[in-house]
């Protein structure tokens, strides 16, 4: 494994880490976590277009790594389930918005599976 690839699922992990904690509170910013979350996939699928040398736009749509990840791997479109409800937290959870994002810990906690998920999956894949 190269270093940016390796750079890549070790910044995936660290966000991971982040919503670890923060589930460790009864009360946290949801929002928050859910951007890290969301970072973990975003970071995760990156990792494997990277070790596969597959140039991809800087952008926080993880549909679209997604669609890229899949065209060179199609197992990676099981995964869309995993993604369909975290592409909003990349931007509209950071910065004041129209549209609020206040998700349930429930939410957050079942986020955090799927970015787990998802990691694990990049990983099987990148040892194969």
């Amino acid at each position: 494994m190269n270093a940016k690839v390796a750079e890549w699922l070790d910044r995936a992990q660290a966000d991971l880490i982040a919503v670890e904690l923060l589930l460790n509170f009864d009360e946290f910013p949801t929002a928050i976590a859910a951007f890290h979350c969301q970072q973990v996939v975003e970071k995760s699928l990156k990792a494997f277009l990277t070790a596969r040398d597959i140039d991809f736009l800087f952008r926080h749509n993880l549909p679209y790594l997604l669609d890229l990840c899949s065209d060179a791997d199609p197992a990676f479109a099981d995964l869309e389930s995993y993604i369909s409800g975290l592409t909003p937290y990349a931007v509209e959870a950071r910065y004041p918005s129209d549209l609020p994002l206040n998700p349930s810990v429930e939410e957050v906690k079942a986020f955090y599976q799927q970015a787990q998920a998802v990691l694990e999956f990049v990983r099987r894949k990148l040892e194969d």
